[in-house]
């Protein structure tokens, strides 16, 4: 028990900018990987990755990272995908995760979507338990559900960590109360899409340029000191350039009138909020898929 709880004390140190590893650039695999380790060199030690990322090809090219940064100096965050037929295949994927990374345990693992495991979600975080207490996995942590699910999980298995997507104009788990639900219990949110893949930027929101303009910040650096400073969340950033990396960093190093803030706040796109989610995937649009609407061309 005492080994866990100085686990749980060295995690909650890690950088709120975290990196994320889905469509790194595969083709220029030399400036990728010394891309990643800039990140490192400049306090970056969250990671999130799927084997599904670019077929398996993301999880085997981390294998080049691993060898060059110390596993114990990187909290690895993985996903579990569809579809978990058996409760075998849990530790099978995991194992998948660990074979080709050539490392021993991963930081924290959960079923990517709800729809991602076909025997019961109770069950298949049982299996994850297990892994835990084997020393495969040291955090149980949950993605991509309904509250209803995250509440149901976090009574049975103390979840660590819930990845979902957020941003300015998609607060869907804000208004389902699931943020709020993660802060009274201790669980870490974090946002992925945060920046909507440049869609929010080149959005060009009037309110959004000129608070780039008083600070002068880009518009990117606005939306991430917002949602790590002032509403207390970590992200997953995607970049493969040192230049975006250093840039998203210092985005952290300027405070926000609260006039502008709570701008930021009570905005978002009501197009978002009009979509039921189809939590089954029955044809509809899943969670994962929510921040991918209304993109720019």
């Amino acid at each position: 028990m005492e080994k866990e709880v100085n686990i749980i004390m060295e995690v909650n140190k890690f950088n709120p900018i975290g990196i994320g590893t889905y469509k790194l650039d595969l083709e220029n695999k030399e400036k990728t990987l010394e891309a990643l380790l800039h990140s490192v060199e400049k306090g970056q030690n969250l990671m999130s990755t799927s084997l599904l990322y670019a077929n398996y090809d993301v999880v085997d090219f981390l294998y080049n990272f691993f060898k060059k940064v110390n596993k114990d100096k990187i909290f690895l965050k993985c996903h579990l995908e569809p579809y978990i037929e058996k409760r075998e295949d849990v530790e099978k994927q995991l194992d998948e995760y660990l074979t080709r990374m050539k490392i021993d345990y991963v930081d924290a693992l959960q079923v990517h979507m709800s729809y991602a495991s076909k025997i019961p979600i109770l069950e298949t975080y049982g299996e994850i338990e297990k892994l835990v207490k084997k020393g495969k996995v040291r955090n149980i942590s949950a993605s991509n559900t309904s509250l209803e699910t995250l509440k149901e999980l976090n009574n049975n298995f103390k979840i660590f960590s819930f990845e979902g997507v957020y941003n300015l104009e998609c607060k869907y788990y804000e208004n389902a109360g699931l943020v709020d639900y993660c802060k009274e219990n201790n669980i870490i949110f974090v946002c992925y899409q945060a920046l909507r893949r440049n869609n929010i930027a080149n959005a060009n929101y009037p309110f959004l340029l000129e608070m780039a303009n008083k600070y002068n910040k880009t518009q990117n650096q606005i939306l991430l000191n917002w949602l790590i400073k002032e509403k207390g969340l970590t992200t997953i950033i995607k970049t493969n350039t040192i230049k975006n990396i250093d840039s998203n960093l210092d985005s952290q190093n300027f405070v926000m009138e609260k006039e502008d803030v709570e701008i930021l706040n009570q905005f978002q796109d009501n197009r978002f909020n009009s979509i039921g989610i189809d939590w089954e995937n029955n044809g509809g649009i899943t969670i994962d898929k929510l921040a991918s609407q209304f993109r720019l061309e």
